[in-house]
């Protein structure tokens, strides 16, 4: 593997000890630009055999690089807009050429995610092109979506009307849309460029990433461990592992997620004690555009553009891979929701989860799919002729949040590490939340930072180095050097086809 061109020096007696429990998209992240920049001695601890697993959040996404759909959350949408920003520029060859999606947005007063009282999506629509042509102004060679005027476009009747049909709309005596079947007005449609990652490709792009960092010994994989508990001595953390002693580490970066809330760990202070956590059951099918709908529709496999109906409950059909789509569709996407004090001891809710998802979901997988299939197909028809591949499932854990209602619940803009403990040898206990896909490079570089402001209290490095190559301004923007960039492999030559696809296949990806 090439090797990156280290910014900072740090001898190997001088670098901190860091385990990272979690072997997703967020742990490979944090552990890939800690080692490839030799900033640490990095030992990731994976409960499952193997990092991406089937369990894993990140291998049961839809791939969306969100921004548009919390718009009505102003302050949000410019985060999460900077945020993929900055996924775009580390992760360039995994985006789709296509990266259009088509909102329509239905007259329905429940669409907390992108309206709210005193905003329509057209006002986001117009906000969007307001931050896009600021961030230009700044960064004039971040022009990945044309000009500022084509990221959001308002789809007007003239424009729509070729596929209004396809869709089971059509217009009344007031030029509104209404859909033949629901009678549902529509206050019109926005087209938004928003990047959609290939799954497939970026997991063997992370898995791959891993696996030669492993090779050249510059991380330690420890799978089938599971840690039982945190613990904090005079020298630094304790992790307990099952079968195994006891193993002491400088820092330890909590990046399980769900089954990371299940570990002991050092006492918590504060409010954050009561707020609880939430943890979520979502479900999405999985569907293969099969050879003869290639025939009934020529270039649909290679021209679709995802759609995301907004309504109260919200539905989307995305492009995953390169023939496959994902499909979430209302109340069949959201099937439970469960919240627990964040002080429970060994609340073994995600295990018990996966072991009985049927009987949360109350229904088969054939049978889920099918509703999945057969409701998002009242708006694009040919979404029914699509062949079944299976059920997507992921939970979703939110710490040290309570029950929100719609509006609040649509908010993304968390601090990524909501739990600290700092330990007198300069160690940090960090527990990440859950976050959106988009946010997981950015919330990876912000936590390298604070692992670097360590050095800087030592006395290793100054302020004005780590300046030089990863910053962070007063709106929260994140800054890296070139040399910071490559970090997470954008260097990295892509594996032969057979290769991906053996590794799609194994991790059983679709």
């Amino acid at each position: 593997m090439a090797r990156t061109k280290i910014p900072f020096h740090i001898s190997p007696k001088e670098q901190q000890k860091i385990a990272i429990i979690g072997a997703g998209a967020m742990g490979i992240s944090i552990a890939s630009i800690l080692a490839r920049l030799e900033l640490a001695e990095v030992t990731i601890f994976e409960a499952e055999s193997k990092p991406f697993n089937s369990k894993s959040a990140s291998t049961n996404n839809t791939g969306i690089l969100h921004h548009f759909i919390y718009g009505g959350h102003r302050n949000t949408l410019e985060m999460l807009f900077k945020q993929t920003v900055l996924f775009r520029k580390l992760m360039p060859d995994y985006i789709f050429g296509d990266s259009q999606i088509n909102y329509l947005v239905p007259n329905d007063p429940n669409n907390t995610a992108i309206n709210r009282e005193g905003v329509t999506f057209k006002e986001v629509a117009i906000f969007l092109i307001d931050v896009y042509k600021k961030h230009l102004r700044k960064h004039p060679y971040d022009n990945f979506f044309g000009k500022p005027e084509e990221i959001a476009e308002i789809i007007d009747e003239e424009s729509i009307k070729y596929f209004l049909p396809s869709l089971g709309l059509s217009t009344n005596p007031e030029n509104n849309w209404v859909n033949k079947s629901t009678k549902k007005t529509f206050y019109g449609a926005v087209k938004v460029k928003q990047p959609v990652l290939n799954m497939g490709e970026y997991c063997t792009h992370m898995i791959n990433l891993i696996g030669l960092l492993i090779n050249n010994n510059l991380l330690s994989f420890k799978g089938n461990t599971r840690v039982k508990s945190i613990c904090i001595n005079d020298h630094g953390f304790e992790l307990e592992i099952k079968n195994s002693n006891q193993l002491y580490f400088d820092t330890v970066i909590n990046a399980g997620y769900g089954g990371g809330l299940e570990i002991s760990s050092p006492s918590l202070q504060g409010e954050i004690q009561k707020e609880g956590n939430i943890a979520k059951l979502k479900v999405y099918g999985l569907y293969k555009i099969y050879q003869g709908l290639k025939s009934q529709i020529p270039g649909l496999a290679e021209s679709f553009s995802s759609t995301i109906l907004i309504r109260g409950q919200y539905g989307g059909i995305i492009k995953v891979g390169y023939d496959f789509i994902a499909i979430f569709y209302g109340p069949e996407y959201n099937q439970a929701e469960l919240h627990f004090p964040i002080d429970t001891n060994s609340n073994q809710f995600y295990e018990q989860w996966h072991k009985n998802l049927p009987q949360i979901m109350g229904r088969s997988e054939k049978e889920m799919m099918k509703a999945i299939k057969d409701g998002i197909s009242r708006w694009i028809p040919w979404a029914k002729e699509l062949e079944d591949v299976k059920l997507k499932k992921a939970v979703q854990v939110y710490p040290g949040r309570q029950p929100a209602n719609d509006l609040e619940a649509a908010k993304r803009d968390d601090e990524p590490v909501r739990y600290r403990y700092k330990h007198q040898n300069g160690g940090r206990y960090i527990h990440i939340t859950g976050s959106k896909l988009t946010s997981i490079p950015y919330n990876a570089f912000k936590i390298v930072r604070e692992i670097l402001s360590t050095y800087i209290a030592k006395g290793i490095l100054t302020q004005e180095q780590v300046n030089q190559h990863i910053a962070i301004d007063e709106s929260h923007e994140i800054t890296i050097s070139p040399q910071m960039e490559y970090a997470l492999g954008k260097d990295l030559p892509q594996m032969d086809s057979s290769e991906r696809e053996k590794i799609i296949q194994e991790w059983n990806v679709y």
